[in-house]
């Protein structure tokens, strides 16, 4: 398997670009400068003719490797768009994985990894399938291939974890160290939970569920710190409607996990590249660009880079299923009206 490094630290070429005034206003902690979306709902009809969410991106051989939650007038499912480039994503063909499912058509917010410890890309989502009732019927399943750039080749759908209580769980997020596999998630859009086993009997063997952190909404995801024995939580929160990203660190990743903003990434701190559209006030469920793409899932939060999903204010006024949310990239940098930032170039992939 060869390995692909794509991050801020390994970018390329350094640009120097002007940026326009925030989004927002008043008072940062950091500054977050953004373009254009690389991926936008697509037309009328095709399955994701509303809305793309909740992204998961890795860089591999060569490709960029985007799954996501599309949205169409009937159901969300799961998508899978590639290209060379970022900028290539809303022009490349979109790929409906209908195999990204449970027994409705039902299957959304995927995370793509891949395991080395079984040479096998791994897909993590939710589906309808729990047999608790009600509106808490959400519950972990996975599939798996071994060319992640065919649409095609994923498995049948298995469930990761039974659901074993009544409050709702949502957004499903793997991580492992060295010994271990930790599954994540919210529980009823408050408090983040983990369960773990062990690398060989995953996908199976989880333990009993324990509290971690609390005082979130939802889309917790955890990243190993590159180069430190330290785990970042990005979670996101949504406070009267405004969705943004806080950050907690912990040095294991059962805890004990201690907050450190809930101003990580926000409406006000977004920077606009001069003379592009505004397409975004709010920060919401991303992926960051990572150095690497197995199950330790490390990136580098210096000058780091997310895919996000945005939406306008003025595009709020609708039922959430119905909500035009987009997607993309928000690079971390300096502030000030003129801002040295990177192009997102990854290196060539090193022998094998």
């Amino acid at each position: 398997m060869e390995r692909s490094f794509v991050s801020m630290g390994m970018f390329l070429a350094l640009l120097m670009f002007p940026v326009s005034e925030n989004a927002g206003g008043g008072e940062v902690e950091n500054t977050w400068i953004l373009g254009d979306p690389v991926l936008s709902f697509g037309p009328t009809g095709t399955f994701s003719e509303i809305a793309v969410k909740d992204p998961s991106i890795v860089y591999f051989e060569g490709m960029w490797h985007v799954f996501f939650t599309a949205r169409s007038t009937e159901d969300s499912t799961t998508g899978y768009v590639s290209a060379k480039n970022l900028a290539g994503l809303q022009s490349a063909p979109r790929h409906e994985l209908k195999m990204i499912r449970g027994n409705s058509r039902y299957g959304c917010a995927p995370q793509v990894l891949y395991y080395r410890p079984q040479g096998k890309w791994y897909l993590i989502f939710q589906n309808l399938d729990s047999k608790k009732s009600g509106l808490n019927r959400y519950q972990p399943a996975y599939s798996t291939t071994t060319t992640i750039s065919n649409p095609k080749s994923w498995t049948k759908a298995r469930p990761l974890i039974q659901k074993d209580t009544k409050s709702k769980w949502i957004d499903f997020w793997i991580v492992c160290d060295n010994t271990r596999a930790y599954c994540f998630y919210t529980k009823n859009q408050s408090v983040v939970m983990v369960r773990t086993t062990s690398l060989d009997e995953f996908p199976g063997g989880w333990g009993e569920s324990k509290n971690v952190f609390s005082g979130v909404t939802e889309a917790a995801h955890i990243y190993k710190v590159k180069g430190r024995n330290e785990y970042h939580m990005i979670y996101e929160l949504n406070r009267e409607g405004m969705r943004s990203f806080g950050l907690a660190t912990a040095e294991n990743l059962v805890g004990p996990w201690e907050n450190v903003t809930d101003s990580y990434a926000t409406g006000e701190q977004l920077r606009y590249l001069v003379d592009k559209q505004k397409w975004t006030e709010m920060v919401s469920h991303g992926e960051a660009i990572r150095t690497g793409y197995d199950e330790k899932m490390e990136y580098d939060p210096k000058g780091c880079s997310w895919l996000i999903q945005g939406i306008l204010k003025a595009d709020m006024n609708r039922g959430y299923s119905w909500l035009p949310w987009k997607l993309g990239i928000i690079s971390k940098s300096k502030s000030g009206r003129s801002q040295r930032i990177t192009r997102i170039l990854p290196r060539k992939n090193p022998p094998k």
